[in-house]
């Protein structure tokens, strides 16, 4: 997987980095939480400011355009962004915590 960064803005307003970007892959798709590790470690920036805002994956190409965005802190990006969108496009712990709160315990279930 090969990330190429094709722009990159300065928001102020915003207190954050607008960056498109493009991948080359082969093989499988990479999944959002791969593309998430990879952009943080090539922009030097913390994972928990770092939101994936958009995927494309055009069919039957190995290519994905996309955008993301940095800010300054995570307090502005909690701020900023929909709570879903911070769920879908940032990996780690938030992903794993949502999918437990949803699921029903055992005991709820054999009840039922």
């Amino acid at each position: 997987m090969e990330i190429t960064i094709t722009s990159q803005t300065e928001n102020v307003l915003l207190n954050r980095k607008e960056i498109g970007f493009s991948i080359t892959f082969t093989g499988a798709t990479p999944s959002r939480k791969m593309v998430h590790a990879k952009l943080a470690a090539m922009l030097s920036a913390p994972k928990d400011q770092l939101v994936i805002g958009s995927l494309h994956n055009r069919f039957g190409l190995t290519e994905i355009t996309g955008d993301a965005r940095v800010y300054t802190s995570a307090e502005y990006l909690k701020k900023i962004e929909p709570e879903y969108i911070r769920k879908r496009g940032m990996a780690g712990e938030e992903e794993g915590n949502a999918d437990a709160q949803d699921a029903p315990s055992g005991d709820a279930a054999e009840a039922s």
